[in-house]
This record gives C-alpha cells, structure tokens and sequence, in this order.
C-alpha cells in the first residue's frame, strides 16, 4: 500500500528540492566508521540510493530509515538530492559528475509488480540476478559502459556473494579542474605526518597566490577555499591544528553548517602545500547506518512485504558506496586551466601558511549545497 501511494504521488525524475545540509549523524558515523582510511562520499547520493530500500520495507525498517534519513512527512515526489546540479553539469562536453545506482535482488527471490512499477519512475534499477561469477562480470561491464574505464571494476569479488539476499550499489565520479592549475614545476616530496609515530614523504603541491583563508579557533583549525573552473564549485578543505585532531575536529564539523565556516574566511595571500593523492573508495556502509539507528533491514524478516512477490523472510545484505577521486596539479580531471606561478618557497611579506602535513578533512561545496565530504589520514 505504501508504495502505490509513493507512485500515485507522482514520483519522477524531476523531483523538486529539499536541503539537506552536512549537520546530520549520518556525516559524523560514516567518518568515525573510516577513521584510518582516506574517503569521499556523498551522504546525499546514499540517502537517495536509500529510496531503493524504503519503499520496499514495511513496519520497523521502514521506521527506521524514515527516522534516520529524515524522510519523515516528506513527500517523496517532492525529494530532490542537490547533488543534481552537478550530475546535470558539463564541462567540455563531458559530465562533471556522474552517479549511477542498482539494487540487486537475489534471482528467486522476484520483485513485485508494484515496486516494479516504483523503478519505472527512477533514474536506478532493481533487477533479479544470480550472485555467481558469470553475472559479476556482466555487472562490472555494465558499470564501465555507464561510468566510464576510469572507475574499473565498481563490485569487488569479495562482496558478491552466492548467500547475498539483496546488495545494493552507488557509484560516483566528479572530475574538474581547478581555476587555476597549480604548476607541476612546484610539486616536490614533504613529510606528511599519518601518525605520532609515523611519517612519510608524499609529492606536495605548492603556489603562493590569494585564497579565501581562516583561522578558525574555536574548532583549533584553519581552513582554505580552492575554486574550481565552473559552477561556483570549491573545494574546503580544514587542517586541525594539532596532528592527531582530526576525529575531534570532525565531531565539531558534523554539529555545524559547513557553508557557516566559509563566511569567516578572507582573502588573504598564502604559501599553499596540498599533497597529491588518489582516492578509490569502496564504502560498506551498514556499519555506519547501523550508528544512526538503521539496522532491522539488515535482519531476515517477512518485512520486505512492499519487494517481493511473496512475503518471505529477506535482509538487505549490503550497502555500497564506491567513488573515485583524483588530486594532482589541473584538479580532478584532464582538462586543463590556466596555470598558476607556483613556488618552492614563499615570496610574500606577512604571508600565511597553509600546509596539509598531516591528516586533514575537505568538502566539496558551492554556495548552497554539499555534495561531497571526505579526509585524508594516510598515504
């Protein structure tokens, strides 16, 4: 009954805006799940991706992630994830970003008409499939088709499992370069502090120029805003003070709007050192939806009654939220912009410093939204 409703709403691609901002528990329990490993995410794409689930379940699941997720009193005709503004935009005749989303169902187990008629309405799938090799290929030729060689095999081996019930699947990339390419001439090996008792020397990006900077001391951090070439979209990216205060640091920011920090910032001139790095992120995420109080669909239980054909026991048997990320001088992506100085030592009077020698976090904004939040912990 629940989904007929969801359908007679008026559930289409257009669906129109509802904000959601970094200031949920959701930011706070994926971090603090990936303490030591470097990621990138988008909460909102994973909440989207939730839908897949939600109107499947019934009773306490589906409570749950109503609760959760906050999609109590919303119109789910009504829901649209900001991040479509940038899986919309293009640059150069190519996506600046790109998400793609499948649910899979274990083949005996067939989906209803009804939800059937829910997947007809949106951009993802859901699809019986058999779990063996054979398929896994066929899946993993399907995500290079829609996303590109770039994000190679998106289903690792290792959770494609013959037992699996249901295993659903988000796959994200954004690639743009930076307003201004730093100068590959001024990238050379510092030392990035991963721990108290452990260092390494990683290439590091510099540039002496202006930039949007802050002290911001009540969180015992500073931060720096790095333009991108289109769409009023930046990178923020905030350095604790202190090596080891990142965990801390991140309890703080989950609490906040991240676009109040950008206010405090002035533009300032600052001797810039990023490290260069690569992130593949392939995130389990029932650890972290468990945090926030989703755990009954992942318990075998008659609840899936909205999925299946039958009412047979069923349990989601994994959520997974795989994005590739690229750092280097042009940004993140092969079209290059205009190319910055670069410096290998600073050249200002009063300048101010900014570099990420030890773990850090990094959001990527525009003036409104949040589309992707992260950090780096290790090399």
């Amino acid at each position: 009954m629940k989904l007929l409703l969801l359908v007679f709403c008026g559930i289409a691609k257009t669906w129109a805006h509802v904000e959601l901002i970094i200031n949920d528990a959701f930011y706070e329990a994926i971090v603090s799940t990936f303490p030591d490993q470097n990621i990138i995410f988008s909460t909102e794409m994973i909440r989207s991706s939730m839908l897949y689930i939600y109107v499947g379940v019934e009773n306490t699941g589906s409570n749950q992630i109503e609760e959760a997720l906050h999609f109590q009193g919303l119109k789910l005709s009504d829901y649209k994830p900001d991040s479509e503004k940038i899986l919309n935009m293009l640059w150069q005749d190519n996506p600046v970003a790109k998400s793609t989303t499948r649910f899979f169902v274990e083949q005996s187990l067939k989906m209803s008409n009804e939800y059937r008629m829910f997947m007809r309405h949106t951009e993802g799938k859901a699809q019986n499939i058999a779990f063996n090799t054979e398929k896994l290929k066929k899946v993993n030729e399907f995500y290079k088709r829609e996303m590109g060689e770039q994000m190679g095999d998106v289903i690792n081996e290792s959770y494609w499992k013959p037992d699996n019930m249901g295993l659903l699947v988000n796959a994200m990339y954004f690639n743009l370069s930076w307003e201004r390419t730093f100068n590959p001439g001024a990238t050379y090996d510092r030392e990035f502090r991963v721990s108290s008792q452990r260092t390494i020397n990683v290439p590091m990006m510099h540039e002496d120029s202006k930039f949007a900077f802050g002290d911001l001391e009540k969180l015992q951090a500073t931060a720096l805003l790095l333009p991108f070439s289109k769409g009023n979209l930046s990178m923020l990216l905030v350095k604790p003070n202190q090596p080891n205060g990142l965990s801390d640091l991140e309890k703080q920011l989950s609490k906040l709007d991240i676009h109040d920090l950008t206010t405090g910032l002035s533009m300032a001139e600052v001797f810039v050192g990023i490290p260069k790095f690569h992130v593949r992120c392939d995130l389990e995420l029932r650890p972290a939806l468990e945090k926030i109080g989703i755990k009954q669909i992942f318990v075998g239980s008659k609840s899936f009654s909205t999925l299946l054909q039958r009412n047979a026991p069923f349990q989601i048997s994994g959520v997974r939220h795989v994005v590739s990320f690229e750092f280097q001088e042009q940004g993140i992506g092969p079209p290059p912009t205009e190319v910055g100085n670069g410096s290998l030592t600073h050249t200002f009077n009063e300048v101010k410093y900014f570099l990420l020698t030890h773990p850090f976090a990094f959001y990527i904004i525009d003036k409104e939204s949040t589309f992707f939040a992260g950090h780096v912990t290790t090399f």
